[in-house]
């Protein structure tokens, strides 16, 4: 098969599109929420009554609270560095690995979501450590005077 340069020049720059596209958003923390995360996790309230019914797990600002405010209580106080390693840290361990044990959730939620199902082989540990990093910056609890707000 015959292909001159200029067919194999364009084949090259949709190539090296596709793979830009796609290097942009496998290293995209939004980008892998959206994909892996938001099917399950909401982002603020439900906005009617189907969204609120149909919800399989909590949202992700009250989950991220429950998580944070749980780890910096039992096992800190920590700084806000060492409170967001703590926090991954533990998120790594338990998209993989959830159990009752290790949930950090109110007994209602519990009893309305169950616990989350592993993530072993949905999402990888290149994208964990993407996504991770993000969800803590974008949905942590805001901590004022020592106090976490509502």
């Amino acid at each position: 098969m015959f292909i001159n340069k200029k067919t194999l020049l364009i084949y090259a720059m949709v190539s090296s599109i596709s793979i830009n596209i796609y290097a942009n958003n496998i290293n995209d923390g939004a980008k892998i929420f959206e994909k892996k995360c938001a099917m399950c996790h909401l982002v603020g309230k439900p906005v009617n009554k189907m969204d609120k019914e149909s919800r399989v797990a909590p949202p992700i600002d009250m989950a991220m609270k429950s998580v944070v405010v749980t780890i910096d209580a039992v096992d800190g106080p920590f700084s806000d560095q060492q409170l967001k390693e703590e926090t991954i840290k533990f998120l790594k361990d338990y998209v993989y690995a959830p159990s009752i044990d290790k949930t950090n959730c109110e007994d209602k939620v519990i009893k309305k979501f169950g616990t989350m199902p592993s993530l072993k082989g949905f999402i990888t540990p290149k994208e964990l450590d993407i996504v991770l990093p993000w969800i803590y910056d974008t949905f942590k609890p805001i901590k004022i005077n020592g106090e976490y707000q509502k």
